[in-house]
């Protein structure tokens, strides 16, 4: 009897234990999910038009390095350094990091890469920097997340590697901490990162660039800049994803180099030469120095800030070469959409533009905004999407798709929105300071008024500073799932998301010195 009750709570605890474990492990796979969910969202909702281009602070290049740093700060400007190391939504300092970057993993922040020693790259070595940039390990050893895209800076040749770095050395030297990244756990794990790095990136096999002897120099120089600084690919080539396009791996599918993909809401078109074979090197360089859609419009999103901080910055013959490269390039189509193939269209060449109304695009479901369209008939709404126009680029970047189906992607479209009346979508006004004011005032200062849990009062610059030292989009996203204090959605399940961010914008506005939260 007693071997059978010693066996008998043997095994319970056995079970007992595998119980546990189980429910820990649904516990943790439900966490993950949720945070990737409100990642995901936050992707979604904090989409706002950049209008803030910082200036290059005035380097003075003068002594034995003078070249080096001359250099250097072209080829900073060529790879676009500035936009990621600024955090331009808060007009921050150049080059001194702090700008938020959602992914559904999580928020990362951007490093001070200004001189300072104890923020900053002062003390780095050259071995050091040229690591970071070259292999995406820090001098402490950690890898970084691909958001740095140290995939192609891993291409940059040394010589012009000490050059960023002699450039970098002379800017003004900023003391800004660099703020703790906000990941979902465990992506927050560092060392998962080498499982990442097995998979898409061996730095021996891919850098730095070497030219081919059968091309032109131009050919090289302009490959060299495309696939280097220029990190073309990052935005225009479908990335590895799991379960959906939402959650990229940021990892590009190489065999569709730069044949277009969805970024932010808008459509990085495809720019081989399956698009580009047509288009004049004088159209395709307006594009990048005077904002011009080929084919009519301007450009927005972030093409615009990489116009505005990059490329406009760039010699024409670089930019000659950058084009002469860019209409070469022979990528593999995406395969042809299956199912409802009008959807599925839509959905993988339609959708960055017309989800958001990116690039001037009537979004999908808007009868107001398709009303104007649909008086054209839709004989010249086919032939417009087939051919092109404004700032749409023929067939949507679809370069395998028939005519017919290009219809049926149109057709689709306008099932949402046929028979409709136009009052039957209104376009929500964009929200104001006064009207985050009065949303603050019905929803929000019944704790914020009163101090209720010590919830700090608008104006109260000491209560506040903390808050604004986090930035605007950790305290949204502090808001919205009920982090630090916060009550879930501002404990205001009526409000929509752009309310809440009027009265954010309100109570930061009021509560920091000399900070601009418009851009939100």
């Amino acid at each position: 009897m007693r071997e059978f009750i010693r066996q008998f709570l043997s095994k319970t605890r056995n079970v007992v234990i595998l119980v546990i474990l189980a429910i820990v492990a649904i516990f943790a796979a439900y966490y993950v999910i949720k945070g990737i969910q409100q990642n995901v969202e936050l992707m979604s909702s904090s989409e706002e038009e950049v209008t803030y281009f910082p200036e290059y602070p005035k380097v003075a290049a003068v002594g034995p390095d003078a070249d080096a740093i001359k250099r250097g700060e072209y080829l900073v400007k060529a790879g676009d350094c500035i936009a990621c190391h600024t955090n331009t939504p808060e007009k921050g300092q150049a080059f001194a990091g702090g700008l938020p970057m959602q992914t559904p993993f999580g928020t990362i922040y951007t490093s001070n890469i200004t001189p300072d020693k104890e923020t900053g790259i002062g003390n780095w070595t050259d071995e050091q920097f040229i690591r970071a940039m070259r292999e995406g390990i820090s001098p402490s050893g950690y890898h970084y997340y691909p958001a740095f895209p140290y995939l192609y800076f891993n291409k940059v040749t040394t010589e012009d590697l000490l050059a960023i770095k002699a450039y970098l050395n002379h800017l003004p030297a900023i003391t800004q901490k660099n703020k703790e990244n906000k990941m979902v756990w465990p992506f927050n794990w560092r060392f998962l990162q080498s499982g990442w790095r097995l998979l898409f990136f061996n730095p021996v096999k891919t850098g730095p660039f070497q030219p081919d002897p059968n091309e032109t120099e131009q050919w090289n120089r302009g490959a060299y800049l495309v696939e280097g600084l220029g990190h073309c690919a990052m935005c225009h080539t479908p990335s590895y994803h799991i379960l959906s396009e939402k959650l990229p791996l940021g990892a590009p599918i190489r065999q569709y180099n730069l044949i277009g993909s969805k970024i932010q809401g808008y459509l990085a078109p495809n720019i081989t030469k399956a698009n580009l074979e047509k288009i004049s090197d004088e159209e395709l360089i307006r594009v990048f120095t005077h904002n011009e859609l080929i084919g009519g419009g301007k450009v927005e999103g972030p093409m615009l800030e990489a116009n505005q901080d990059s490329l406009k910055y760039l010699r024409r013959s670089d930019l000659l070469a950058i084009a002469t490269y860019l209409k070469s390039v022979q990528s593999k189509a995406l395969p042809k959409p299956t199912g409802n193939v009008g959807k599925a269209i839509y959905q993988n060449y339609c959708s960055g533009c017309h989800t958001s109304g990116g690039g001037g695009a009537p979004p999908y479901g808007d009868v107001a905004a398709w009303a104007p369209i649909l008086e054209k008939g839709k004989e010249t709404i086919y032939k417009n999407a087939i051919v092109g126009i404004g700032g749409m680029p023929a067939k949507g970047t679809c370069v395998t798709c028939e005519d017919n189906e290009i219809k049926l992607s149109v057709d689709y479209m306008l099932a949402a929105v046929e028979g409709k009346k136009a009052t039957a979508v209104e376009k929500p006004k964009k929200l104001t300071l006064k009207d985050g004011e009065l949303i603050y005032d019905k929803n929000c200062s019944v704790c914020h008024a009163t101090g209720f849990k010590n919830a700090p009062k608008p104006g109260d610059m000491k209560a506040w500073e903390p808050i604004i030292e986090a930035g605007f989009l950790q305290t949204y996203e502090n808001v919205m799932t009920g982090q630090n204090g916060h009550p879930l959605h501002g404990a205001c399940p009526d409000c929509t998301d752009a309310e809440l961010i009027a009265a954010i914008k309100y109570m930061m506005t009021k509560s920091s010195k000399n900070k601009n939260y418009d851009l939100w």
